[in-house]
């Protein structure tokens, strides 16, 4: 091969290295500057960004490292919050909610309701109201109470409770529900009376109808009053009046033997960063308190919007995420 041909095919190869090379550091610097462009969505950066020449040691752990042959390394350390957002509570909003405690001094009030349903209207045959009338109860707890009394008719074979009071409660002459709860008006509560062949009696939570007292707390219902818990709530043993709190809350309060105030005290201790966890179901779920003594409080909540929340009617907001 000539001298000039050789000459010419070193020149050919050193221009494509040339070309190679350029394109690299193209390729290299676009990915860059489009990382440093787009942050993931929802994503907080906790950590300094440092500069790599300040680093004797390479990087560990949850970290993200990118650069170019002539520029700096950036480093993201402590990567949190991910499929978090920031969301901000209101403590106007603290009395609102299915874990709220309502009491004579701080009672519940209209505007604490949930969204209301009419028993005249969604009740099942399983069980009667009392003088026909309109009963409004949240439209959750009324799909609750409308399937354990129908668990409760298929095993026990009976179908004798009536609703005797949900917002309200009678409590005149010969009445059987001897006391309203400042809570009732909020819409989760149910008071209950045996209908017996056209009269109605009293339910003590005995005999085949204590089902409902043993067996409740699987369809998100708690005996708000229960026995021997009269120190904490203030009230003598009440099987009669039930309270709505969603079936994962009842499950926990019941494996641990807790009246409310019990429970939403226990919950205090647990933050977003050290949640309460819980499987239900098969399905598994955490849970933590937000309290402070600002008129708004900050915290984070999945963006998927699987949580709920709840004001305690104190000092703390509860909310709970299924994972």
């Amino acid at each position: 091969m000539s001298e000039t041909k050789k000459c010419r095919l070193r020149v050919g190869r050193v221009f494509l290295a040339m070309v190679l090379t350029a394109g690299t550091l193209f390729g290299a610097d676009t990915i860059r500057r489009s990382l440093e462009s787009h942050q993931p969505y929802n994503l907080t950066i906790h950590g300094d960004f440092r500069n790599s020449e300040d680093n004797a040691e390479p990087l560990t752990g949850n970290s993200l490292s990118y650069g170019t042959t002539d520029e700096a390394t950036t480093a993201f350390e402590g990567i949190k919050y991910l499929g978090y957002s920031e969301f901000e509570l209101s403590k106007d909003d603290i009395s609102k909610g299915i874990l709220s405690v309502y009491t004579d001094k701080a009672p519940a009030s209209v505007s604490d309701q949930g969204h209301m349903v009419d028993l005249a209207e969604e009740k099942n045959e399983f069980y009667s109201i009392v003088d026909e009338k309109s009963y409004l109860l949240n439209k959750d707890a009324a799909g609750a109470l409308n399937r354990m009394m129908e668990d409760y008719a298929n095993e026990i074979g009976l179908a004798d409770f009536m609703v005797y009071g949900t917002t309200d409660t009678f409590t005149g002459e010969d009445s059987l529900c001897p006391k309203k709860f400042s809570e009732s008006k909020a819409g989760y509560c149910v008071d209950l009376a045996l209908n017996a062949y056209g009269n109605v009696l009293e339910y003590d939570g005995c005999d085949a109808e204590g089902w409902v007292v043993e067996n409740c707390w699987k369809y998100g219902f708690v005996v708000r009053y229960p026995e021997g818990k009269k120190e904490k709530t203030g009230n003598e043993y009440c099987p009669w009046h039930l309270r709505y709190v969603g079936e994962v809350h009842a499950a926990i309060m019941s494996s641990k033997k807790m009246c409310l105030e019990e429970y939403v005290d226990y919950l205090e201790q647990y933050t977003f960063e050290e949640p309460y966890s819980f499987t239900f179901n098969s399905e598994s779920y955490q849970i933590y308190s937000v309290s402070g003594n600002d008129d708004r409080l900050e915290t984070r909540v999945p963006i998927s919007g699987n949580y709920e929340l709840s004001g305690d009617n104190r000092n703390s907001f509860i909310i709970m995420q299924k994972n």
